[in-house]
């Protein structure tokens, strides 16, 4: 593997200008980049013929398995996809499948109590705290979230959002639609590569809440380590883990509301795993005018908390994850495995010259479950490498979901998705291509910073300089 450090050049002019092209204008504001890239992943060559060519499939219990590299829905276990398909037709041997339940009947209600309790164990939930599984994704939680807690007692008052990324700012959005939002740590140019200290946050200390998102799939920025210390004493802190829970421990006991989409790590998509603390499932705080898909207090008064018929298959799909999960150690195995997954490619790319360079730097804030890079400054020559990679992956090895949002330069960003069931294997089929395109399109390592190809029209610098100038 290069060594050397690439020479430090000229950054691009088009770096200055490029977050504006990764803008868009949604409900309640702006957020700094489409919800998804304007593709369809994937190749057109069909699977049955891809798998024929090297890195394009890993095999597992007899089977071929696509380089699934989706955010959501994201990969699943085969091992509980096997065991889901055993029993979809006569789910725990009722003579009937889970897609056909009826919500008042005793199988239904079975699955349901044993996906609560499968989750209770797996997290460590706490007895002062509510599970449900609300309809609706974590997005709908969004908008629940102040329709719960910004009414009421607390009208008027405002919610802290602390803001990390894509998915802090369509929450905020979202909150801004029902009350006043204080946005704490704001980055100006949208991009947030890291998480300035809790100390230097400016939060309101009368706000009825503290919202914080624990891993945004954008640019690769994870928080693990949240500074409980920097919310004021009695806040509720409400935390989206849609693309980290389960990947190591957390103390539920410290929030008021820790939620996540069902379709990353746990099931497919469908529902949202609510975990609330129970004073807070009151009207106090409740906004007058409110949906009743939102209402928690609705659903937690309704027979075994089912209101109306939620998506069973997911919660059923989940629970059978969740057994999976707690045989194989829990979220301690899980975060040792996201350690080991993780580094296969940062070890690669920090020690690739400057070849691959990530946008997030400081190992504090790198997630573990998105790897997001670009190749060299992802602008000039760079960015046709950049393209090149992405061609190759999608289209010519069939990858699911390797181009990503763009992050302030003129390219797509690389992301690398490897929630809780991403297999170690299929990360090194990624290491593998990621070795294999350096060394068919690197500088020559003898190559200096006044020859031709090095030049400032290459483009070439370190992320490093263009974060500095960016931020």
């Amino acid at each position: 593997m290069l060594q050397m450090a690439r020479p430090l050049l000229k950054v691009p002019a088009t770096f200055a200008r490029a977050s504006a092209r990764s803008a868009a204008v949604v409900a309640g504001g702006t957020v700094h980049a489409a919800n998804a890239p304007s593709h369809v992943a994937g190749s057109s060559v069909p699977f049955a013929e891809l798998k024929k060519k090297p890195m394009t499939h890993t095999r597992h219990l007899g089977r071929d398995r696509a380089i699934n590299l989706a955010a959501g829905a994201a990969a699943l276990p085969l091992e509980v996809l096997e065991r889901a398909a055993k029993g979809f037709v006569d789910t725990d041997g009722s003579g009937m499948s889970v897609a056909e339940m009826g919500y008042r009947t005793k199988p239904f209600h079975a699955i349901m109590e044993k996906a609560e309790s499968g989750l209770r164990t797996l997290l460590e939930i706490p007895d002062s705290h509510e599970v449900h599984f609300f309809n609706g994704g974590a997005t709908l939680q969004f908008s629940a979230i102040p329709l719960n807690l910004l009414g009421g007692e607390n009208e008027g008052k405002t919610a802290n959002y602390l803001m990390s990324g894509h998915w802090s700012e369509k929450a905020r959005n979202e909150a801004r639609l029902f009350g006043k939002v204080t946005e704490v740590a704001v980055d100006p140019k949208g991009l947030y590569f890291d998480i300035p200290s809790g100390k230097t946050w400016e939060v309101d200390k009368d706000g009825a809440y503290f919202h914080y998102t624990s891993a945004d799939t954008r640019q690769g920025l994870e928080i693990r380590d949240f500074d409980f210390g920097a919310v004021p004493e009695g806040m509720p802190v409400c935390c989206d883990a849609s693309a980290n829970l389960g990947s190591f421990p957390m103390d539920v006991s410290k929030y008021g509301v820790l939620y996540a989409a069902s379709h990353k790590n746990f099931s497919t998509a469908g529902i949202c795993y609510s975990i609330i603390r129970k004073d807070l499932i009151s009207e106090r705080a409740q906004i007058k005018a409110m949906p009743t898909m939102c209402n928690w207090v609705t659903f937690q008064n309704a027979p075994n908390k089912i209101y109306n018929v939620p998506v069973l298959a997911s919660v059923w799909l989940g629970s059978l994850n969740t057994e999976w999960m707690i045989e194989r150690g829990g979220t301690r195995a899980f975060e040792e495995l996201a350690i080991r997954r993780s580094n296969l490619l940062y070890d690669m790319i920090d020690n690739s010259g400057g070849f691959y360079r990530t946008f997030v730097t400081d190992e504090a804030f790198r997630s573990r479950m998105q790897v997001v890079f670009t190749i060299g400054t992802g602008s000039g020559a760079d960015h046709e490498l950049v393209e090149k990679f992405l061609e190759e992956a999608n289209e010519s090895l069939g990858w699911l979901d390797i181009r990503s949002h763009p992050l302030g330069l003129p390219s797509d960003a690389i992301r690398v998705t490897m929630y809780n069931h991403q297999t170690e294997d299929t990360v090194k089929v990624v290491r593998e291509f990621m070795h294999d395109f350096q060394k068919r399109h690197d500088l020559p390592i003898q190559e200096e910073a006044g020859s031709p190809r090095a030049s400032a029209e290459d483009g070439r610098s370190t992320l490093n300089t263009y974060n500095a100038l960016a931020m």
